[in-house]
Protein backbone atom coordinates (compact mmCIF):
# COMPACT_ATOMS: atom_id res chain seq x y z
CA UNK A 1 0.00 0.00 0.00
CA UNK A 2 2.86 2.47 1.05
CA UNK A 3 4.72 1.35 -2.43
CA UNK A 4 1.16 2.33 -4.33
CA UNK A 5 0.80 5.86 -2.62
CA UNK A 6 4.56 6.76 -3.17
CA UNK A 7 4.15 5.59 -7.22
CA UNK A 8 1.10 7.61 -7.49
CA UNK A 9 2.51 10.99 -5.41
CA UNK A 10 5.51 10.13 -8.11
CA UNK A 11 3.27 10.56 -10.98
CA UNK A 12 1.67 13.36 -9.53
CA UNK A 13 5.07 15.17 -9.25
CA UNK A 14 6.25 13.97 -12.92
CA UNK A 15 2.38 15.38 -14.28
CA UNK A 16 3.00 18.82 -11.98
CA UNK A 17 6.26 19.23 -13.00
CA UNK A 18 5.03 18.73 -16.81
CA UNK A 19 2.37 21.25 -16.78
CA UNK A 20 4.58 23.76 -15.35
CA UNK A 21 6.90 24.39 -17.26
CA UNK A 22 4.43 23.96 -20.17
CA UNK A 23 2.46 26.58 -18.52
CA UNK A 24 5.48 28.94 -17.89
CA UNK A 25 7.09 28.28 -21.20
CA UNK A 26 7.72 31.92 -22.36
CA UNK A 27 5.99 32.82 -26.09
CA UNK A 28 8.56 32.99 -28.72
CA UNK A 29 9.88 35.86 -29.78
CA UNK A 30 10.66 37.28 -32.95
CA UNK A 31 14.01 38.63 -32.67
CA UNK A 32 15.33 37.61 -29.55
CA UNK A 33 17.78 34.61 -29.68
CA UNK A 34 17.40 32.35 -26.81
CA UNK A 35 18.30 28.53 -26.48
CA UNK A 36 15.80 26.27 -26.85
CA UNK A 37 14.31 25.23 -23.89
CA UNK A 38 12.52 21.67 -23.67
CA UNK A 39 10.42 20.69 -21.28
CA UNK A 40 9.25 17.13 -20.13
CA UNK A 41 6.30 15.76 -22.17
CA UNK A 42 3.26 16.59 -20.90
CA UNK A 43 0.94 13.04 -20.15
CA UNK A 44 -2.06 12.18 -22.72
CA UNK A 45 -5.15 13.44 -21.44
CA UNK A 46 -3.81 16.59 -19.94
CA UNK A 47 -4.84 19.87 -21.78
CA UNK A 48 -2.01 22.69 -21.91
CA UNK A 49 -2.77 26.06 -22.23
CA UNK A 50 -1.41 27.55 -25.11
CA UNK A 51 0.67 30.46 -25.43
CA UNK A 52 -1.44 33.76 -25.64
CA UNK A 53 -0.49 36.61 -28.93
CA UNK A 54 1.50 39.66 -28.23
CA UNK A 55 -1.33 42.30 -29.06
CA UNK A 56 -0.31 44.12 -32.18
CA UNK A 57 -1.04 48.08 -32.35
CA UNK A 58 -2.40 48.96 -35.56
CA UNK A 59 0.26 50.98 -37.05
CA UNK A 60 -2.23 52.31 -39.92
CA UNK A 61 -5.14 53.14 -37.66
CA UNK A 62 -2.99 55.19 -35.14
CA UNK A 63 -1.23 56.89 -38.70
CA UNK A 64 -4.81 57.47 -40.21
CA UNK A 65 -4.62 60.96 -42.14
CA UNK A 66 -6.81 63.56 -40.00
CA UNK A 67 -7.85 64.92 -43.25
CA UNK A 68 -10.22 63.12 -45.82
CA UNK A 69 -8.66 62.19 -49.75
CA UNK A 70 -10.21 65.10 -51.26
CA UNK A 71 -9.19 67.80 -48.39
CA UNK A 72 -5.07 66.24 -48.54
CA UNK A 73 -5.55 66.58 -52.42
CA UNK A 74 -6.49 70.29 -51.68
CA UNK A 75 -4.04 71.00 -49.62
CA UNK A 76 -1.43 69.34 -52.32
CA UNK A 77 -2.76 71.22 -55.29
CA UNK A 78 -1.73 74.19 -53.12
CA UNK A 79 1.92 73.67 -52.76
CA UNK A 80 2.98 76.41 -54.65
CA UNK A 81 0.51 79.02 -53.29
CA UNK A 82 1.46 79.28 -49.90
CA UNK A 83 -0.80 82.16 -48.93
CA UNK A 84 -4.13 79.89 -49.94
CA UNK A 85 -2.36 76.66 -48.84
CA UNK A 86 -1.63 78.70 -45.10
CA UNK A 87 -5.49 79.59 -45.11
CA UNK A 88 -6.86 76.34 -45.97
CA UNK A 89 -4.68 74.53 -43.35
CA UNK A 90 -6.30 77.45 -40.85
CA UNK A 91 -10.04 76.08 -41.89
CA UNK A 92 -9.08 72.55 -41.29
CA UNK A 93 -7.87 72.80 -37.92
CA UNK A 94 -10.45 75.87 -36.86
CA UNK A 95 -13.04 73.02 -37.78
CA UNK A 96 -11.13 70.81 -35.07
CA UNK A 97 -11.09 73.55 -32.73
CA UNK A 98 -15.04 74.50 -33.68
CA UNK A 99 -16.08 70.75 -32.62
CA UNK A 100 -13.57 70.63 -28.99
CA UNK A 101 -15.21 73.77 -28.13
CA UNK A 102 -18.83 72.20 -28.65
CA UNK A 103 -17.84 68.56 -27.28
CA UNK A 104 -16.15 70.42 -24.05
CA UNK A 105 -19.30 72.36 -23.59
CA UNK A 106 -21.26 69.77 -24.30
CA UNK A 107 -21.36 66.42 -21.12
CA UNK A 108 -23.94 64.59 -22.46
CA UNK A 109 -22.84 63.82 -25.73
CA UNK A 110 -22.92 60.63 -27.26
CA UNK A 111 -19.70 58.69 -26.95
CA UNK A 112 -17.82 62.34 -25.68
CA UNK A 113 -14.77 60.96 -24.37
CA UNK A 114 -13.90 59.24 -27.67
CA UNK A 115 -14.71 62.03 -29.83
CA UNK A 116 -12.75 64.77 -27.75
CA UNK A 117 -9.93 62.34 -27.57
CA UNK A 118 -9.96 61.96 -31.71
CA UNK A 119 -10.74 65.60 -32.15
CA UNK A 120 -7.64 66.41 -30.22
CA UNK A 121 -5.24 63.96 -32.16
CA UNK A 122 -6.54 65.60 -35.64
CA UNK A 123 -5.97 68.78 -34.23
CA UNK A 124 -2.59 68.46 -33.34
CA UNK A 125 -1.76 66.02 -36.78
CA UNK A 126 -2.76 68.93 -38.30
CA UNK A 127 -1.54 71.93 -36.17
CA UNK A 128 1.94 70.05 -36.69
CA UNK A 129 2.04 70.60 -40.53
CA UNK A 130 1.09 73.52 -40.20
CA UNK A 131 4.52 74.57 -38.41
CA UNK A 132 6.28 72.36 -40.70
CA UNK A 133 4.87 74.31 -43.93
CA UNK A 134 5.13 77.28 -42.08
CA UNK A 135 8.62 76.83 -41.54
CA UNK A 136 9.54 75.81 -45.61
CA UNK A 137 8.13 78.72 -47.00
CA UNK A 138 9.92 80.86 -44.19
CA UNK A 139 13.25 79.40 -45.51
CA UNK A 140 12.73 80.15 -48.96
CA UNK A 141 11.38 83.55 -47.73
CA UNK A 142 7.79 82.95 -49.71
CA UNK A 143 5.86 86.40 -48.83
CA UNK A 144 3.20 84.83 -46.31
CA UNK A 145 2.04 87.87 -44.82
CA UNK A 146 -1.52 87.86 -46.01
CA UNK A 147 -1.80 84.57 -44.58
CA UNK A 148 -0.54 85.42 -41.12
CA UNK A 149 -2.59 88.39 -40.90
CA UNK A 150 -5.08 85.94 -40.30
CA UNK A 151 -3.57 83.17 -38.70
CA UNK A 152 -1.76 85.47 -35.37
CA UNK A 153 -5.25 86.24 -34.22
CA UNK A 154 -6.83 82.53 -34.28
CA UNK A 155 -3.96 80.70 -33.58
CA UNK A 156 -4.01 82.93 -30.36
CA UNK A 157 -7.56 81.78 -29.54
CA UNK A 158 -7.11 78.05 -29.70
CA UNK A 159 -5.48 77.44 -26.56
CA UNK A 160 -8.17 78.56 -24.23
CA UNK A 161 -11.15 76.85 -26.18
CA UNK A 162 -8.91 73.75 -26.24
CA UNK A 163 -9.15 74.18 -22.57
CA UNK A 164 -13.08 74.27 -22.55
CA UNK A 165 -13.53 70.21 -21.47
CA UNK A 166 -12.07 69.56 -18.05
CA UNK A 167 -9.65 67.09 -17.82
CA UNK A 168 -10.20 63.66 -17.99
CA UNK A 169 -7.79 60.15 -18.45
CA UNK A 170 -9.47 58.86 -21.62
CA UNK A 171 -7.86 61.93 -23.27
CA UNK A 172 -5.89 63.82 -20.67
CA UNK A 173 -2.21 62.74 -22.67
CA UNK A 174 -4.07 64.28 -26.08
CA UNK A 175 -5.44 67.06 -24.34
CA UNK A 176 -1.73 67.90 -23.20
CA UNK A 177 -0.63 67.17 -26.68
CA UNK A 178 -2.63 69.68 -28.56
CA UNK A 179 -2.26 72.39 -26.08
CA UNK A 180 1.10 72.23 -26.44
CA UNK A 181 0.76 72.23 -29.99
CA UNK A 182 -1.89 75.11 -29.90
CA UNK A 183 0.88 77.10 -27.97
CA UNK A 184 3.73 76.78 -30.65
CA UNK A 185 1.56 76.85 -33.43
CA UNK A 186 0.73 80.31 -31.85
CA UNK A 187 3.99 81.57 -30.87
CA UNK A 188 5.14 80.73 -34.45
CA UNK A 189 3.00 82.33 -36.12
CA UNK A 190 3.49 85.83 -34.39
CA UNK A 191 7.48 85.66 -34.25
CA UNK A 192 7.20 84.59 -38.64
CA UNK A 193 4.58 87.56 -39.08
CA UNK A 194 7.16 90.06 -37.02
CA UNK A 195 9.98 88.63 -39.55
CA UNK A 196 8.21 89.21 -42.47
CA UNK A 197 7.56 92.46 -41.99
CA UNK A 198 10.91 93.21 -41.47
CA UNK A 199 12.59 91.56 -44.42
CA UNK A 200 9.60 92.74 -46.65
CA UNK A 201 10.25 95.68 -45.87
CA UNK A 202 13.99 95.79 -46.29
CA UNK A 203 13.13 93.51 -49.62
CA UNK A 204 10.57 95.19 -51.48
CA UNK A 205 11.77 93.56 -54.76
CA UNK A 206 10.96 90.18 -53.06
CA UNK A 207 7.00 91.01 -51.88
CA UNK A 208 4.67 88.58 -53.26
CA UNK A 209 7.31 85.95 -53.90
CA UNK A 210 5.65 82.53 -53.63
CA UNK A 211 7.95 79.21 -52.20
CA UNK A 212 7.40 75.73 -52.00
CA UNK A 213 5.36 74.06 -49.44
CA UNK A 214 6.37 70.58 -48.21
CA UNK A 215 4.69 67.74 -50.52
Amino acid sequence: MADTSIKLRTTGLRIGTALLGAIFLPCPLSQAKTEPVVAEPVPSGVSVPECMPSPQKNTKESQKDPLSEAESDQIAELRDQPVQRIKLYQKFIQQRVDAIKDLGANPKAEDRKAALRARYEEFTRLSDELQDNLDTFDEAHADIRKALKDLVPATAKWPDILKVAAPDPTYDFSRKTALDSAESTSDQAKKLYDSQLKYFTEHKDQANKNGTGPG
